[in-house]
């Protein structure tokens, strides 16, 4: 692998991470609980774009030296006193399950997906959302679309429907 230097695409410390399968990176700092889940998110993103994928470190604010760790582990960019899920393609992305989401009116599940959206983009740049089948395509790809419209920034959310992954673009230049 080419040195962090060399891409804007790596991380720092890019010698901390450990390839697991193709195209997904672990740092071997991370100890955080939900490291399963991020790397099962991961797993699938980097198997349906070949892009390599990393799951960053969650380094609590609250920690005595917590800005010297980010600054030290986490990629330039990171919001203050936030934790995005992975880096990928030179951008920060936060990952949301709703699998244990209850499918409900058409109004509660277009609140609960725009409500995901809302909190991932308060931790990064882009959502990555797994989303279960039982929520109809059609609604969700319109609520992820409304809540992208009302933005002002540029974004992306990655969305894991059952096997396929939609990625949906705000069309607005940043």
């Amino acid at each position: 692998m080419k040195k962090e230097e060399d891409n804007e695409f790596f991380p720092p410390h890019i010698e901390t991470y450990q390839k697991l399968g193709d195209d997904v990176y672990v740092s071997d700092l991370q100890k955080e609980a939900e490291r399963t889940e991020n790397i099962r998110l991961a797993t699938f993103l980097a198997e349906k774009t070949k892009d390599p994928i990393f799951v960053l470190l969650h380094i609590q604010p609250s920690l005595r030296n917590s800005n010297a760790l980010r600054a030290e582990f986490l990629p330039k960019g990171v919001k203050k006193n936030k934790n995005p899920d992975f880096y990928f393609r030179g951008r920060f992305v936060d990952g949301k399950s709703m699998a244990n989401a209850e499918v409900s009116d058409e109004k509660h599940t277009k609140c609960n997906i725009q409500n995901r959206i809302k909190e991932a983009f308060k931790q990064a740049d882009d959502a990555f959302l797994e989303i279960p089948t039982t929520f109809e395509k059609k609604l969700i790809l319109s609520s992820i679309k409304g809540k992208l419209n009302s933005s002002k920034h540029k974004h992306t959310v990655y969305v894991k429907y059952g096997n396929d992954l939609f990625v949906i673009k705000t069309k607005k230049p940043d």
